[in-house]
């Protein structure tokens, strides 16, 4: 939704973006596809995926840079930005791979500003328990992951906070926010297109309030946390820029990077989970093969079975039959005559 919004703003997003998805996002994803398979690919390459919960390390950007990677992202975003006055593009997993993009940037000598995007967390358990039956826990510890990497990879830089829920409710207000803070100018008539064309609050189907969020027991203290301190500069209403939040953040970095053994064990449990259900899955198939074909054997030997039924029939009726009562003598001078012979 923002990052169509950001199109009010004259933000190119490139003439490749991955299509709606009926279900899913059904008005589009406004994501790059070429950047994002480059982001699946470099994951797949350290063994990761998605919804891992480590984060990056300098080590995997370094690893990363040395596989080609650094060299192939800065030709396709040059490639990108080569026509464009401005250029945008958003792909969830910027969010772990920004300590390599940072590095794409710079080595692009690219001027970069950043929108870091607040989703209010019970909305996102909601969406993912929804869409990928992702465990509570797993949820509350992606969104951590997702928006302190994204807070401490932009530490420093010129970035803008939104929160999704705001920007539903006013979304002239939060681009003119967003134009103010990133120098950009409105395109009125694009506004007008985009209100009347694209939004459409149906396809907002959770809002909660702050203190749902802290009433909620199943909620971990430092999202509550961080949530709560967030939502005033992600509305237009604290200075995201002040040295309290730059502490607080270095805080919430601290305390979750001292969760990294736990996490890469839950990491390692979930590909061990993750390879015995397609194992099942694997199994599961085989059996069902199985049972289709015993299935098919049976009714070849059922319809096997019938046809000799018949014959055995028709071989009654003829026995039974005048004509054969009569030839009866003929049938026992030719047998005479065969041994005969």
């Amino acid at each position: 939704m923002i990052t169509r919004g950001l199109q009010v703003l004259g933000v190119e997003l490139g003439d490749n973006l991955m299509p709606p998805y009926e279900g899913n996002n059904a008005r589009g994803f406004w994501e790059d596809v070429d950047i994002n398979a480059l982001n699946i690919e470099m994951l797949h390459s350290l063994n990761r995926d998605w919804h891992f919960l480590t984060p990056i390390q300098p080590a995997d950007v370094d690893t990363l840079s040395g596989n080609g990677y650094l060299q192939r992202a800065v030709e396709l975003l040059q490639k990108k930005t080569a026509t464009a006055t401005v250029f945008g593009f958003k792909d969830p997993r910027i969010a772990k791979l920004l300590p390599f993009w940072k590095r794409v940037f710079t080595d692009g000598q690219m001027s970069v500003d950043y929108v870091v995007v607040i989703r209010h967390p019970l909305s996102v358990r909601d969406s993912l328990t929804k869409r990928d039956g992702f465990e509570v826990e797993k949820i509350h510890l992606l969104w951590l992951e997702h928006v302190i990497g994204s807070l401490v990879g932009t530490d420093g830089e010129n970035r803008v906070l939104v929160d999704y829920d705001t920007f539903m409710r006013t979304p002239e207000t939060e681009l003119t926010r967003i134009a103010k803070e990133l120098q950009l100018s409105m395109d009125t008539a694009e506004l007008q297109k985009f209100q009347s064309e694209f939004l459409d609050h149906q396809l907002q189907h959770t809002i909660y309030q702050l203190n749902e969020l802290m009433l909620d027991r199943q909620s971990p203290p430092l999202m509550q946390e961080i949530y709560s301190s967030l939502l005033d500069p992600a509305t237009g209403k604290g200075d995201p820029k002040n040295s309290f939040l730059k502490h607080k953040i270095a805080q919430w970095d601290h305390e979750f990077s001292r969760l990294r053994s736990a996490l890469v064990l839950a990491d390692s449990l979930g590909t061990k989970l993750a390879a015995a259900t397609a194992e099942r899955d694997a199994l599961n198939a085989a059996r069902n093969n199985l049972l289709r074909e015993r299935a098919q054997v049976m009714q070849e030997m059922l319809a096997k079975e019938r046809a000799m039924q018949s014959l055995k029939t028709e071989l009654l009726a003829i026995r039974q039959s005048r004509l054969w009562r009569w030839t009866k003598p003929l049938r026992r001078l030719f047998s005479l005559f065969q041994q005969t012979r």
